[in-house]
């Protein structure tokens, strides 16, 4: 059990965290340096990531961040606050991060035939499908939850875990490597579907349960008045839930107005070679002469 009484979620030192800070700033000054100056070293002609891939991975950042330091405070009390943790660090952190680097920066990783074997079977749609979501229904099993929070070395294996699963889960769907993207988008989009529909019962059980699930957060102190525990558990349940589908049909909407902008190219271009094949099959009008 936590040793509720005492942490204090408003302390200063817990709300920054340094530790995490220093961290993020860390990983935030060394993504700089790999893909400015030292990019080279990974080959010639190497592009620099856009100002789009360096928003999207220092936004990553940012949520890893409030995770690890404001949420984290207060995930030893709130159990909602421990879901929207957990939601940010899988959710929404990991495609931003990974559609932050450039492609060359994955390559490295599909180069020989062992590598490229493993990395092909460790993102394989099927398996990455079943992993994170089994991964995630079995940790909020509330035997297994309260375990893993008794213990900081198995919540950092436990999460670290969660953490690998979640890459996995969001490579086919936000593929950063053209070469290696399985999916079309009709299959991402189903992709997507399916990975909501597998979240749902473990969200869904939490959020409807009248009853305390876990001892944890059983003698938690009430954080805020208008909350009780029952409420904040609900709270948790739901909370994941509205990230993940934020999340989610934020890639579906990008995946499908991608599929829309290439159905409509390759109209096009039918629609140019019908024309060509037409004006050489045409008969020529005959010339007469005087």
């Amino acid at each position: 059990m936590h040793a509720h009484g005492s942490h204090n979620p408003f302390d200063v030192w817990n709300l920054v965290n340094p530790t995490t800070l220093l961290l993020i700033l860390a990983v935030g000054v060394l993504y700089l340096m790999v893909t400015g100056p030292w990019r080279h070293r990974w080959g010639e002609n190497l592009e620099a990531p856009t100002t789009k891939q360096r928003f999207l991975f220092f936004s990553g950042l940012a949520f890893l961040y409030v995770s690890g330091g404001p949420l984290h405070s207060f995930g030893h009390l709130l159990f909602s606050a421990h879901m929207l943790e957990m939601s940010f660090d899988y959710l929404v952190a990991p495609p931003l991060l990974m559609l932050g680097l450039p492609a060359w920066f994955y390559r490295p990783l599909f180069r020989g035939r062992v590598r490229k074997r493993i990395f092909s079977v460790l993102t394989h749609p099927l398996l990455t499908l079943l992993t994170f979501n089994g991964l995630m229904s079995v940790y909020h099993l509330p035997l297994v939850f309260d375990t893993i929070m008794t213990s900081g070395w198995l919540m950092t294996v436990a999460h670290t875990v969660l953490l690998i699963s979640s890459f996995m889960m969001w490579w086919p769907m936000t593929c950063p490597l053209p070469e290696r993207d399985q999916l079309s988008p009709l299959q991402k989009m189903a992709y997507i579907f399916a990975d909501g529909v597998l979240l749902t019962p473990a969200c869904a059980m939490i959020a409807f349960s009248q009853i305390l699930l876990f001892d944890t957060y059983q003698g938690a102190p009430q954080v805020f008045a208008f909350l009780s525990h029952l409420h904040d558990q609900s709270a948790g349940g739901v909370l994941m839930k509205i990230v993940q589908e934020i999340a989610y049909g934020t890639v579906l909407g990008r995946t499908f107005f991608r599929w829309v902008r290439e159905q409509r190219e390759q109209d096009r271009k039918e629609e140019e070679e019908d024309r060509t094949r037409s004006l050489q099959t045409a008969p020529h009008s005959p010339v007469y002469g005087n």
